[in-house]
C-alpha cells in the first residue's frame, strides 16, 4: 500500500512538472572539424537527461529544450562537446576527431576489449536499456528477437525457470548444446540439479545459473556466436559464449538508482474444455471444471536499488533487488533476493589495478509448475472427470477420516491405471513442492602495468550453489503409483528430497602485450587457467512405496530397506592459451589463437588436446577509396578447431547403491581410449555501414562439423563382461547464415526511429553415427524412448538432432489408410508400430528465425517494440491427445455433436470413431503433430522521461507488456514453452504451463 501511494505521489509530481515546463526549439548542423563534412548520426542530448535527438543525413538536428539547458554532442571516434544554449536558437558545432576513441570497442573473450573493426568473427551486443525496460525474472528471456541466430525456449516452471538457448544449432548429439555464460571475463558455473528426461514422470526443472542474475546489474551483453570468438575459453565454450559486463562505479560520479517493475500475468493458449458430456458421451447437467477455472491472474514485482560512487583512484557499486511473484497456477509463489557489490581501486601511479566483487542470491519457490503426468496439478486439472462439478472438485478436495484422524483426498471418479489423474486441488495443497537456493559468487583480480605495452593480470573466482528441493505428498496422494503400506494396507504418503551442491573454482593469469611498430600494431596474450568443478547430489525418495509413518516426512521414515542415494561428479581442466593479432594500417588484421586443455574426464594417457584458430579481416574502405556515404566496408573469415571433453565418470567403473540399498555393479566398460570431441568451423562474414552508422548490415555464413562424439553402445554377448561400452564416432554438421540490418530511417528534430531486423537459418544434419561392435553401421540411436507412449526422440543418419518419431495409421500394401466398419461407420483400423519403416519422422527445430526491434523517440517519449517469428518445426501435443481420449476437450464434445465427418487423405471418418482410434498415448500420435510456426509481439513499452523533479533525475514511467499476442500461431499452444531445457524430450507438449501474457508499469528514478 505504501509503495502504491509513493507511485501515485511521484506520478502527480510528474504531471506538475510537465505543466510547468516551457520548451523552445533549437536547431543546427554538426560537422567534422577540419574537413567541415556534415556528420550524420551524432547524438545530441540535454545534459543530465536521456532526452535528445540525432543528426540526420545532412548533419542537421532540431530539438525542443527547456530554459537553461546544456547540450551534449557525442559520437564514436570524436571528442564530446558541451554547449550552453543560453539565448541561442541556432547552434552549429564542429567535433574534433579523438584518436584514442576512433573505433568502437567491444568486450571479447576473457573480458578483453578490442576494436570492433579488428574482429575476425561475428558478435552482437544487447544494451542494458533493452534488458530492464520490460523486465522478465530471467534476464535471458529479453534476448528473444534481438540477436540473429539465437534460438530461445523457456521451461514451463514459471518465474525463475530455466531457459534453453541455442546458438547456430545443436552440435552435441546427446550432450549439452548450451552456450557458456561469462561474467566480467570469468566463466559462470552451469546448470542446476537436472532437467526432465522422461515423459510421464519426467522430474523437474532444477533451475539454471543465469536465471539468478539481477538485470539491473548488467551494463551490456555481448554474444560470441562462432568458435573463433570463443576459442580462448576452451571446451566450455564449444557452443558459443554469452558475455555479461556488469555495472561499476565511475570516477567523479555518484548516483542512486531505483527501479520498480510491476506486471500482472494472465494464462492464455491453454486448451478449451467441454462441460456437456462425460467420458462415455452421456450428457451432464452441471458445470464441470475447466482450465479457465484453474488459472488465476498472477503478479510479479521486481524492485531494485543501487548506489555507485567513485574518484580517480577508486570506485564502487552496490545493489539490492527483490523479485516477488505469485504465479498463474494457484499456490505457486517465487521470491528472490540479490545482493551485489564490486569495487575497483588503483595504486602505484595507476600501474596496479585491483578489483573485487561479491554476489549473494537467495531464492525460494513454492509449487513450481512442472510437466508430465503423475503429481502434476495441470495434468489432473485438464483430465478432471466431467462427472464431477467444478464446485465439488475445487471446494471438497479433501475429506476427514475419523479413524485415521487425517484428511484424505476426495476424488469421486473412476481412475484408469494408465492415466492416474487426481484432484488437482489436493495436489496443490497436500502434495506441495518447495525449493530453495543459496548462491555465492566471489571474484578478485589484480592487474599490473609494467609500461604502456606490457601488463600482467591474475583473476580468481568461486561460484558455489546450494539447492534443496522437497515434496511432501500426504497420505492418499497418487494411489496408482504410491503403493499402500504392505502391513496396514493404508497409504501413508510419499517423501521426495534432493540436496544439490555445486562449486566451481576458476583462476587464470594472463600476460598482455600491445605495441605499435610503424604501420603494424601487434597485440598478444599468453595465459594459463584452471577450472575445478564438484557437483554433489543426494536424493531421498520413497519411490512407489508408502512411507512408514502417516504424513511424517523425514529420511528416517523411508520404507524399510530404502536409503538415500548419492552421486559426486568431479572435473578439473588445466589450460594454457595464447593469441596474437597483427594489424596493418588499421585496414588488415590477422588473428591467430591456440589453446591446450588437460581434462580429468579423459583417459590419463590421452587427456591433452590442442585446438587452433586463424582469422583474417580486411577493412575495404581504408584500403581503397569509396564513396563518402560508406563509412565501413569489411570482410572477414576464420577457421577454428574447438575441443570438448567428456562428462565425468566415463573413464572409471561406476558401481552404485540404489535407493533400495542394493549394490548395482557397473554395466558399462570404462572408456580407456576415449578421444576429445572436436568441432571444425569455418565462417565468412561482411559488414557494411553507411552514413556514419545510420544504416548497418552484418552478414555471416558458417559451417561446423562436430566429430568424435560420445555414444554408449551395446556390446555383443560375452565380449567383455560389460553390457555397454563407449565409442567415439559421429559427424554432426551445422550450416547456415545470419543477417542483421540496423537503420535509423527517421532522424528529424525531436523524432527518431531506429530499427533492427535479425534473420537466421540453420540446417542441422547427422552425417555419420557409429559402427557397432559387430561391424555393422548404426542407422539410428534413441535419445528418449516413450515406452508405452508412441513417441521417440531419435538420432538418425541423414536426419537432424531434434528428430521425433510418432505413430502413423495402419496402411495397406498400396499405402492407403486401413479402415474398418464399426456399426456402419468408417473408422481407422489402428496405429502402426513405431519403427524406422513406418514411423512419421519430423523435427522439432525451426527452419528459420526472425526478429524485428524498433525504438521510436519523440521529445521525452520513447516506445520500444520487439516482434519475433519462428518458422517451421513440429511438436507433438500429448496434452491434446490425452484430453481427447479422456473426453475433457472441446473437440470431444464437437465430435459427439457433429453429424459430418473427419476427412483424412480423402477418406471420410466418423468423428467419434476417428478420435477413439487416434487419441491417447498408444494410438496414431502423428495426428497430434502441430506446426510450430508463429509470429508474436514479444515486447512493448511506452514511456516518458522527465528531466528532473526536485532531487530526482531522469525519472521514467513506462507502460510495459510482454508476450502480448500472436499475429499468427499454427499450434493451439505456445511452441516456445518446452518440457525440458536439456537434450531429451524435445518436440513434446505434455501438460506444461501455458503461455502467459503480462502487462504492467515500470518506474525508474535516479538521484
Amino acid at each position: 500500500m505504501k509503495f502504491r501511494l509513493l507511485t501515485l505521489v511521484i506520478s502527480l509530481l510528474l504531471m506538475t512538472n510537465v505543466l510547468q515546463a516551457q520548451d523552445r526549439v533549437v536547431k543546427g548542423i554538426v560537422k567534422e572539424s577540419g574537413s567541415e563534412e556534415p556528420l550524420p548520426g551524432v547524438n545530441v542530448l540535454i545534459q543530465g537527461t536521456s532526452t535528445g535527438s540525432t543528426t540526420d543525413f545532412n548533419g542537421e538536428f532540431s530539438l525542443s529544450i527547456p530554459e537553461g539547458s546544456t547540450l551534449v554532442f557525442s559520437y564514436v571516434g570524436y571528442m564530446a562537446q558541451d554547449v550552453v544554449v543560453g539565448n541561442q536558437s541556432v547552434i552549429n558545432v564542429s567535433l574534433e576527431v579523438d584518436a584514442e576513441q576512433l573505433e568502437e570497442v567491444v568486450v571479447t573473450a576473457l573480458g578483453i576489449e578490442r576494436s570492433a573493426e579488428s574482429l575476425t568473427y561475428s558478435t552482437q551486443s544487447v544494451s542494458s536499456e533493452d534488458l530492464v525496460t520490460a523486465k522478465d525474472p530471467n534476464v535471458m528471456n529479453s534476448l528473444s528477437g534481438r540477436v540473429a541466430g539465437l534460438q530461445l525456449s523457456r521451461s514451463g516452471s514459471g518465474a525463475g525457470g530455466s531457459v534453453k538457448i541455442n546458438l547456430r544449432g545443436n552440435r552435441s548429439a546427446k550432450g549439452d548444446s548450451s552456450p557458456l555464460y561469462v561474467i566480467d571475463g570469468v566463466p559462470m558455473a552451469g546448470q542446476g540439479s537436472g532437467q526432465p528426461g522422461e515423459i510421464e514422470n519426467p522430474g523437474r526443472d532444477g533451475g539454471d545459473g543465469i536465471s539468478n542474475i539481477n538485470s539491473e546489474d548488467i551494463e551490456s551483453i555481448n554474444i560470441l556466436k562462432g568458435a573463433a570468438a570463443s576459442v580462448l575459453y576452451g571446451s566450455q565454450a564449444a557452443n558459443g559464449v554469452i558475455m555479461i559486463t556488469t555495472k561499476k562505479g565511475r570516477p567523479g560520479h555518484s548516483s542512486v538508482s531505483f527501479s520498480s517493475n510491476f506486471t500482472a500475468e494472465q494464462a492464455y493458449m491453454y486448451p478449451e474444455m467441454q462441460s456437456k458430456y462425460d467420458a462415455e458421451g452421456n450428457g451432464i447437467n452441471h458445470k464441470a471444471h475447466t482450465a479457465e477455472d484453474f488459472y488465476k491472474t498472477g503478479t510479479t514485482w521486481v524492485n531494485s536499488i543501487s548506489y555507485s560512487q567513485g574518484n580517480e583512484n577508486s570506485q564502487f557499486y552496490v545493489s539490492y533487488a527483490n523479485t516477488t511473484a505469485n504465479g498463474v497456477m494457484p499456490s505457486n509463489t517465487f521470491n528472490k533476493n540479490n545482493f551485489s557489490f564490486n569495487t575497483t581501486s588503483k595504486a602505484f601511479d595507476d600501474k596496479l589495478e585491483l578489483r573485487a566483487s561479491a554476489n549473494y542470491i537467495q531464492q525460494e519457490g513454492i509449487n513450481r509448475p512442472s510437466a508430465g503426468a503423475y503429481m502434476n496439478p495441470i495434468y489432473s486439472s485438464y483430465l478432471s472427470s466431467r462427472s464431477i462439478s467444478n464446485d465439488e472438485l475445487t471446494n471438497n478436495y479433501q475429506s476427514w477420516n475419523d479413524s485415521r484422524n487425517i484428511y484424505e483426498q476426495n476424488y469421486p471418479a473412476n481412475v484408469k491405471s494408465e492415466i492416474g489423474n487426481e484432484n488437482p486441488y489436493w495436489l496443490l495443497n497436500q502434495a506441495q513442492t518447495e525449493d530453495t537456493r543459496h548462491r555465492f559468487m566471489v571474484s578478485g583480480s589484480a592487474k599490473y602495468k609494467f609500461n604502456e605495452n606490457l601488463s600482467l593480470q591474475g583473476r580468481a573466482n568461486i561460484d558455489a550453489t546450494q539447492d534443496v528441493w522437497e515434496r511432501k505428498a500426504h497420505a492418499t496422494t497418487n494411489p496408482i503409483n504410491i503403493a499402500a503400506d504392505p502391513v496396514t494396507g493404508l497409504s501413508n504418503g510419499g517423501y521426495f528430497r534432493d540436496d544439490f551442491n555445486n562449486t566451481q573454482i576458476y583462476a587464470d593469469a594472463i600476460l598482455n602485450f600491445n605495441k605499435q611498430f610503424n604501420d603494424f600494431n601487434v597485440t598478444t596474450l599468453l595465459g594459463t587457467a584452471i577450472r575445478d568443478e564438484a557437483a554433489h547430489l543426494q536424493k531421498i525418495t520413497s519411490d512407489k512405496r508408502s512411507i512408514r509413518y502417516t504424513n511424517i516426512f523425514t529420511p528416517a521414515g523411508l520404507p524399510e530397506g530404502m536409503v538415500p542415494t548419492e552421486t559426486l561428479d568431479r572435473r578439473q581442466v588445466q589450460s594454457v592459451f595464447a593469441s596474437a593479432t597483427v594489424g596493418y594500417k588499421e585496414m588488415l588484421y590477422l588473428d591467430v589463437a591456440g589453446r591446450n586443455d588437460w581434462s580429468s574426464t579423459l583417459p590419463v594417457n590421452n587427456n591433452s588436446y590442442f585446438y587452433p584458430s586463424v582469422g583474417l579481416t580486411a577493412v575495404l574502405n581504408k584500403m581503397v577509396e569509396m564513396p563518402d556515404v560508406i563509412s565501413l566496408a569489411k570482410i572477414r573469415g576464420n577457421y577454428t578447431v574447438l575441443g570438448n571433453d567428456a562428462q565425468p565418470g566415463v573413464t572409471t567403473l561406476q558401481h552404485e547403491v540404489d535407493f533400495n540399498g542394493n549394490l548395482k555393479f557397473a554395466d558399462t566398460q570404462p572408456a580407456s581410449d576415449l578421444k576429445p570431441e572436436l568441432s571444425t568451423s569455418i565462417e565468412f562474414g561482411a559488414e557494411l555501414e553507411f552514413f556514419n552508422g545510420l544504416l548497418y548490415m552484418d552478414a555471416n555464413f558458417y559451417k561446423t562439423n562436430t566429430v568424435n562424439q560420445l555414444f554408449r553402445v551395446e556390446n555383443p554377448t560375452g565380449s567383455s563382461g560389460f553390457r555397454y561400452s563407449y565409442v567415439n564416432a559421429g559427424d554432426v554438421e551445422n550450416r547456415g547464415f545470419e543477417l542483421s540490418i540496423s537503420a535509423m530511417p527517421v532522424s528529424s528534430g525531436d523524432l527518431t526511429w531506429s530499427t533492427t531486423v535479425n534473420l537466421a537459418r540453420n540446417v542441422n544434419e547427422i552425417k555419420e553415427l557409429y559402427t557397432r561392435a559387430d561391424g555393422t553401421e548404426a542407422d539410428f540411436d534413441i535419445v528418449t524412448n516413450g515406452g508405452n507412449i508412441k513417441y521417440m526422440q531419435v538420432l538418425r543418419k541423414g536426419g537432424a538432432i531434434g528428430e521425433i518419431w510418432t505413430a502413423d495409421f495402419l496402411r495397406d500394401a498400396d499405402g492407403k489408410i486401413s479402415t474398418v466398419d464399426a456399426d456402419g461407420k468408417t473408422v481407422p483400423a489402428g496405429s502402426a508400430s513405431l519403427d524406422p519403416e513406418t514411423a512419421v519422422k519430423t523435427n522439432s527445430n525451426p527452419d528459420f528465425l526472425a526478429g524485428w526491434t524498433n525504438t521510436l523517440k519523440y521529445k521525452g517519449f520513447v516506445m520500444n517494440m520487439v516482434i519475433d517469428g519462428r518458422f517451421g518445426g513440429k511438436t507433438l501435443s500429448l496434452t491434446n491427445s490425452y484430453m481427447d481420449s479422456e473426453g475433457t476437450s472441446k473437440e470431444f464434445a464437437e465430435a459427439i455433436d457433429n453429424n459430418g465427418n473427419v476427412t483424412v487423405e480423402g477418406i471420410a471418418f466418423d468423428p467419434v470413431g476417428y478420435m477413439a482410434a487416434t487419441a491417447g498415448r498408444s494410438n496414431v500420435t502423428s495426428q497430434y503433430l502441430y506446426d510450430q510456426t508463429n509470429i508474436r509481439l514479444r515486447e512493448l513499452s511506452i514511456g516518458y522521461t522527465f528531466d528532473s523533479i526536485g532531487p530526482l533525475e531522469n525519472v521514467t514511467l513506462s507502460a510495459i507488456g510482454r508476450n502480448l499476442f500472436f499475429f499468427y500461431n499454427a499450434a493451439p499452444f505456445d511452441p516456445d514453452v518446452v518440457m525440458s531445457t536439456g537434450a531429451g524430450v524435445q518436440g513434446l507438449n505434455f501438460f506444461s504451463l501455458p503461455a502467459t501474457r503480462s502487462v504492467g508499469l515500470n518506474l525508474r528514478v535516479n538521484f
